[in-house]
């Protein structure tokens, strides 16, 4: 669980190059790749408040060597998780269904990946629970 500070967006663009880069993560180079990969064209001394921000709230930590290297301390797929359980809980008041059907609509999917979608649901089925609870 994150109780953590929220990010801003460009915090959170930010930690992205640095889980993108995984041991490159360097401000220069976290710099190259906001403005290649999100055009975000930033002055270096912004990136390293963003970095500065980041490490400050516990989501990286720096390493020297020669050059300073950021470090995430916090695990990319497991902060995807805990982010998409309060968007469900605070937007659909909890409601994994109906914040299923929102992300569905007008989506397509290959078949694979409706089978694949089919049988986490199978996974996640709860048999106690009875129907409207």
């Amino acid at each position: 669980m994150y109780e953590r500070s929220a990010l801003s967006e460009c915090e959170l663009v930010t930690m992205r190059c640095v889980w993108n880069l995984k041991e490159r993560a360097t401000a220069f180079n976290v710099i190259n790749m906001l403005a290649e990969d999100y055009g975000m064209q930033y002055k270096e001394t912004t990136v390293y408040t963003f970095l500065k921000k980041l490490r400050e709230k516990g989501f990286v930590d720096t390493r020297r060597q020669g050059v300073t290297y950021f470090i995430p301390l916090v695990d990319e797929e497991s902060y995807k998780k805990e982010m998409a359980k309060k968007l469900v809980d605070f937007w659909f008041n909890g409601d994994t269904f109906s914040a299923l059907k929102a992300v569905a609509e007008g989506r397509h999917l290959t078949r694979k990946q409706a089978k694949e979608v089919r049988s986490v649901l199978n996974d996640c089925v709860d048999e106690k629970r009875t129907e409207g609870a």
